[in-house]
């Protein structure tokens, strides 16, 4: 007997959004931040003040001298190295930089529709900044996906993009946000092209950006693409459960079970099955290659180590063991199965069988207390179980 197979759903892929909010303008142009500063502030939070303002004047001293044309002490190392894209100055008048202001203070105090109005606002004045237009739109962008907007934040970043205006490290970074949010947003096309486009100018083969494409493909019904980019991740760290359980998924959904199930092996082998569903997807896959034998010692691993709790999911996964057994002639091993299964049953389906295998065994005494316990628990055909307790015989 083969049993159906559900495909579980694709469990979101957890990628952060990474905050790229700069630093406060100062003299007419802006610094970005990038990392925090030595003082340990997190680049999310609001500037430092009172004890520490003594290392902010300092911070500012450092802008002001980026914006005069000497390098900038918060410089990152470039994140895209491989990138051909040029990124362009970064200026501002000191009127712009005053606005600028007012759209951070508005973040930070976390009035958000005032952020999206000046902002706005801003980018309808006519501004030719493509720096600022690009480092607002980003403020704006954060700002909705901290008010739990996607479409606005997604919307955002995609002008951050646009307006090209950011550094490589910042324009990037906006990129692949773009991507991770019309992913959230079921918006895969829109998604891929992003991750295309991320990947073509940045020639980035880090596993997250492999892992959101991969991902997206499978959402597209590309599944055995996507099988091919985890398959890349994986071989960089073949120990990674959550990428290892995404191929799993993409290889079954394009309908490679043996694959899937060597990925799994190799997993189980190297002890990295911890979790109820990591076993019973092995065991399904086993069942469905009708190999019963590591089926079941899969099962009653994972039922030995408790990642397998009783359930009438197990009973019934150990019902289809029963079934098997018995079809083969291994009625001992039959009658073994289906009295675990009854002992993790919520209803008497599985002592109904038990029932009937014992009453074919002319066993009847045991037949009818299986049946009478199946009446208990309930059944969908209670007639069955009765006209066992009708028969001659038994007790």
């Amino acid at each position: 007997m083969t049993a159906a197979f559900l495909h579980r759903p694709h469990a979101a892929l957890t990628i952060a959004i990474a905050l790229l909010i700069g630093c406060t303008y100062v003299g007419g142009a802006t610094a970005q931040e990038t990392a925090e500063e030595g003082e340990g502030r997190k680049r999310s939070e609001a500037p430092p003040r009172g004890a520490a303002a003594a290392s902010e004047r300092a911070r500012q001293r450092k802008a002001e001298q980026a914006a005069k044309g000497g390098k900038a002490a918060t410089e990152q190392p470039a994140q895209y190295p491989l990138a051909a894209r040029v990124p362009p100055a970064q200026k501002a008048t000191p009127k712009e930089g005053k606005a600028a202001n007012e759209i951070q203070a508005a973040y930070e105090a976390k009035k958000f529709a005032d952020v999206f109005a000046k902002v706005d606002a801003f980018a309808a004045s006519g501004s030719t900044n493509a720096y600022l237009l690009s480092y607002l739109y980003q403020v704006a962008a954060i700002a909705a996906n901290d008010a739990g907007d996607q479409a606005k934040a997604a919307d955002y970043f995609k002008k951050t993009v646009d307006a090209n205006g950011l550094d490589n490290n910042g324009h990037y970074q906006s990129m692949y946000n773009l991507a991770i949010l019309q992913s959230q947003l079921d918006r895969n096309e829109e998604a891929l092209a992003t991750l295309d486009k991320f990947m073509a100018e940045t020639k980035s083969d880090k596993p997250e950006p492999l892992s959101l494409k991969a991902y997206v493909l499978g959402n597209l019904d590309r599944a055995a693409e996507g099988a091919a980019l985890f398959d890349q991740v994986l071989a960089r760290n073949p120990n990674d459960r959550a990428t290892l359980m995404n191929a799993v998924a993409l290889y079954q959904q394009a309908g490679n079970f043996d694959k899937a199930n060597t990925l799994l092996e190799g997993a189980r082998k190297k002890g990295l099955l911890t979790e109820g569903s990591e076993f019973r997807t092995l065991f399904v896959g086993y069942i469905n290659a009708d190999k019963y034998a590591l089926a079941q010692e899969v099962l009653e691993e994972g039922v030995s180590k408790g990642a397998i709790k009783p359930s009438q999911q197990l009973a019934s996964d150990y019902s289809i063991l029963a079934q098997n057994f018995y079809a083969d002639g291994k009625v001992a091993q039959a009658i073994d199965f289906y009295t675990r299964a009854n002992k993790a049953a919520t209803n008497g389906e599985a002592a109904l069988n038990l029932a009937k295998v014992l009453r074919n065994e002319d066993r009847i005494g045991e037949a009818k207390a299986a049946a009478r316990e199946a009446l208990a628990k309930g059944v969908k055909k209670p007639k069955d179980a009765n006209d066992i307790l009708a028969m001659p015989g038994g007790k």
